[in-house]
């Protein structure tokens, strides 16, 4: 195997391998990822890490039913017939990947609640680790990935991609001071209703802050060294655990059949959960996120991060974005190409840009600069989102998820939600 070869395994096959990173991988298998280096201001290291090779090596799923990593080897295939790509099955499928597969990193893209096991047996193996956010669930787990991949000299990189957003890392970097004391930011991230009751099985498993939330927990900390000292949450149950009754209504509506719609039963899990957050600098962060957006909304999720501070404000809204378009019999829709836009190369194959790309890209750099430059896991914090910096994010996901359904709880019984947290 040449040295100058990085070997990847991709545990889950769904949307958002479809969107992100399948295509990062095609374009990564063509021409390494030297040239998105750019876009996470670090083309300094392009020279350096220009020869990298970047094999897509393993795709594991869950289940051979639908065979999804089939499905997918034999399209990747079509593209790069002579590639070395093997399709896996499993509820632990990332073993058989590790074991057999002679992988460099895991790439962690299941559900929400299975990262943590992933992650650990990767970092045991020598592996280093891509994952989809959150990390983890809970700060026990976040805990036993940071002194893993500590003990191991591994690198673990969260795809914060909201790091990488351009609009976003130009108010928080260029403009922030401007602002002077910061002491209020709101933050929204609304994802459809399809989200919730088709594409994902396991929502009631997890809940719309952690999927969502967690990046904009994430930007905060990131961008603005503030860390998270007391939590209110409260949430709401109405629409999903109603689902066997108003997806009638909802397909009515929509000149669509009930009978068609992927869930017929309840869902047990939160419309929306709203945290407000208080940080040691004094500061309050308000967080508002669902997952029951119409499929009638006008982009594909809405998005808004709002800074106030005592000499100025800045907001960025992913529907100001400028693009906005309607199409007969799709209606009005505004699109967000600086996430994942695609370029035709000269009438041949697609090429993925975006700051979607961009976060795999600094995984990727992180781990060439251990394996290949040789420098040590622990100088690069702060370089790209490490597991280290997602503790905080973790014990707030935690804490928020915990003391909303305490406060839901209370609601139901007394009409009142009184609950609060403080966070050490």
């Amino acid at each position: 195997m040449s040295q100058d070869t990085l070997r990847i395994g991709v545990v889950g096959g769904g949307m958002f391998f479809d969107d992100i990173i399948g295509p990062a991988l095609r374009d990564f298998q063509r021409g390494g990822f030297a040239g998105a280096l750019t876009s996470i201001g670090m083309s300094h290291f392009a020279p350096r890490t220009a020869a990298i090779k970047v094999e897509f090596a393993a795709i594991g799923t869950r289940t051979r039913k639908k065979g999804t990593a089939d499905a997918i080897r034999n399209d990747f295939l079509n593209e790069f017939p002579d590639a070395d790509l093997t399709s896996h099955y499993g509820d632990t499928v990332w073993r058989e990947m590790i074991a057999d597969r002679n992988l460099d990193i895991l790439v962690v893209a299941g559900p929400d609640d299975m990262h943590h096991t992933a992650i650990i047996d990767a970092l045991e193996a020598g592996l280093h680790v891509i994952t989809e956010k959150p990390m983890c669930l809970h700060t026990a787990e976040a805990d036993a990935v940071v002194a893993a991949a500590e003990r191991a000299g591994r690198i673990v990189a969260v795809d914060m991609h909201k790091r990488y957003d351009p609009f976003i890392r130009d108010m928080m970097t260029n403009s922030l001071p401007a602002y002077n004391r910061i002491h209020r930011v709101r933050a929204v991230l609304e994802e459809p209703l399809e989200v919730a009751t088709e594409t994902f099985a396991w929502v009631e498993r997890s809940n719309p802050f952690a999927y969502v939330g967690c990046h904009w927990l994430d930007v905060i900390g990131h961008y603005m060294d503030v860390k998270p000292r007391a939590i209110y949450a409260t949430g709401e149950k109405m629409l999903l655990e109603n689902w066997d009754r108003y997806r009638y209504e909802i397909a009515i509506l929509r000149g669509q059949n009930p009978d068609d719609a992927k869930r017929h039963d309840k869902i047990h899990a939160w419309d929306s959960l709203n945290v407000n957050i208080t940080y040691d600098n004094g500061m309050r962060g308000d967080f508002n996120n669902t997952w029951i957006n119409p499929a009638d909304f006008e982009g594909a999720v809405n998005q808004e991060l709002e800074v106030y501070g005592v000499l100025g404000r800045g907001l960025v809204d992913q529907q100001d974005r400028g693009f906005r378009e309607a199409v007969t019999g799709a209606g009005s829709r505004t699109k967000n190409p600086t996430f994942g836009g695609r370029i035709r190369n000269m009438g041949h194959h697609a090429e993925l840009f975006g700051y979607g790309k961009a976060s795999l890209a600094a995984g990727l750099l992180a781990i060439a600069r251990v394996k290949f430059l040789r420098e040590p896991a622990q100088g690069l914090a702060g370089s790209y989102p490490e597991a280290a910096s997602q503790r905080s994010v973790t014990m707030v996901i935690e804490a928020a998820t915990r003391v909303a359904e305490l406060n839901y709880e209370h609601f139901q019984e007394r009409g009142v939600a009184p609950v609060t947290a403080a966070l050490t």
